[in-house]
């Protein structure tokens, strides 16, 4: 630069990109320590719509026990936060009954609950009015006590983000109530009601941690952000049963798992781990007391002890037009503990006069016409064998071809927002309230 020369200023390109870069750094910051400060209020108790409890006397419980219907509020995806009902089943016989024998009336029932299972979140989100649909639903049903900690920090968007910031997504919020039951005779259980919320912001996320069977030195594996979720709550179970139980031990106690979609995966997991320990030394439940109904269950485990006698109190209902219980790939050697039972598809005989009484019970539940297409199972068994074929294993899934393939054939074979429509728990509840019975895979 010549003597007397004034320098040139920056270019105001630069000075921009450094401010946007100074906006950056701050907003980073900002958002560590929003997050350091939620961890905290997490381990305190504190920045919830209430504390959280682990078990707490339901309001308003009715008491009831034996025989009885009674309607049951919650929300639909298809009429988005319009609170709709209906009427269920009850009966404290179910659970002195032999819980391998598919009991369709218990099964419907748990299609509400698990539905229920998802209205509740909204409860938790700060500022909202939203009823506590779990609470009065199983207040109705007579239950006594219940613990719904586990919504209150994985129901508010910040919390999802949380999650994601921090790797633990592979959560789910859950309800576990407890009603004593009495059967025939004078018999009495303590039945332990666990219904679980499907997939819920960051968990998404957690649907696709397959796990690797080799970083367990195992040929086999069951998928690992489901099989998370399952042993959190089999652990909360685990020491409320004990608790419940004391010196008596654990030959009163019952259990009934129910949930939808990424639920329905927990609950399936949760309640094999439930059978399994029935064969072991900390019991939670004898194996013949032991109950579990999932809803568009996803494969879950590669282990091909899944079938064995041991699961079949396991129950799961799928529709053939939802591609949720076709992840992941039967191709890549997944499937799920206990029995599957499918819903009728679209093709089978008879089925277009099922259909018919299946959407009149859909409408009545809900107000509104309902969107599922059966059609769709014919896009859907396309679109799971060219995936079979393209991505023929699961560590395929993590390559660019992989990722790529999904992708391609997801926008070009399906349309995802109407498949969808034949996932919603609504359609699900109309099925079964329409039918005597499901039939079995």
């Amino acid at each position: 630069m010549a003597p007397g020369e004034v320098p040139a200023r920056p270019r105001w390109g630069r000075r921009v990109l450094l401010a946007l870069l100074a906006v950056l750094a701050v907003a980073v910051i900002a958002l560590g320590l929003a997050v350091q400060r939620r961890l905290v209020q997490r381990e305190e108790g504190l920045g919830v719509v209430q504390a959280p409890s682990e078990f707490a006397a339901l309001e308003g419980s009715t008491g009831r026990t034996g025989s009885f219907s009674t309607r049951i509020d919650f929300t639909s995806m298809a009429t988005g936060t319009e609170t709709i009902s209906t009427e269920v089943s009850w009966d404290d016989e179910w659970f002195f009954q032999d819980p391998t024998e598919y009991n369709h009336e218990l099964a419907t029932t748990c299609s509400v609950l698990s539905a229920v299972s998802n209205s509740e979140s909204a409860y938790y989100q700060a500022g909202s009015d939203s009823p506590a649909y779990m609470e009065a639903a199983l207040a109705a049903l007579g239950f006594e006590e219940i613990s719904t900690a586990s919504y209150q920090y994985r129901s508010e968007i910040f919390d999802e983000v949380v999650d994601f910031i921090t790797g633990t997504d592979d959560v789910v919020a859950y309800s576990v109530a407890t009603k004593r039951v009495t059967g025939e005779g004078g018999a009495e259980k303590t039945l332990f009601l666990v219904s679980i919320r499907g997939s819920y912001g960051s968990e998404w996320l957690s649907d696709l941690n397959m796990g690797d069977a080799a970083a367990y030195d195992m040929d086999e594996i069951t998928h690992e952000g489901f099989a998370q979720a399952a042993r959190e709550i089999v652990d909360a179970l685990a020491a409320r049963i004990t608790e419940e139980a004391g010196l008596g031990g654990t030959d009163d106690i019952c259990l009934l798992f129910t949930g939808h979609s990424r639920g329905a995966a927990t609950a399936n997991i949760a309640a094999a781990y439930a059978d399994e320990m029935s064969q072991g030394l900390r019991v939670l439940a004898p194996l013949e007391s032991i109950y579990c109904y999932t809803f568009a269950t996803p494969e879950v485990t590669t282990f091909d002890t899944a079938r064995d006698a041991l699961y079949d109190n396991i129950f799961n209902i799928m529709n053939p037009s939802d591609m949720v219980p076709r992840l992941p790939l039967e191709s890549w050697g997944y499937t799920r503990f206990g029995h599957d039972l499918w819903l009728p598809g679209y093709g089978d005989e008879g089925f277009d006069e099922k259909y018919e009484g299946m959407c009149r019970v859909f409408e009545a539940n809900t107000g509104v016409e309902c969107p599922y297409v059966p059609e769709d199972r014919e896009h859907v068994d396309k679109l799971v064998e060219d995936l079979g074929r393209e991505i023929p294993t699961d560590d395929d899934l993590a390559s660019a071809g992989g990722v790529f393939s999904l992708a391609h054939d997801l926008l070009a074979d399906v349309n995802p927002m109407q498949v969808l429509y034949g996932h919603y728990p609504s359609v699900y509840i109309a099925w079964m309230q329409s039918l005597d019975a499901v039939r079995a895979s």
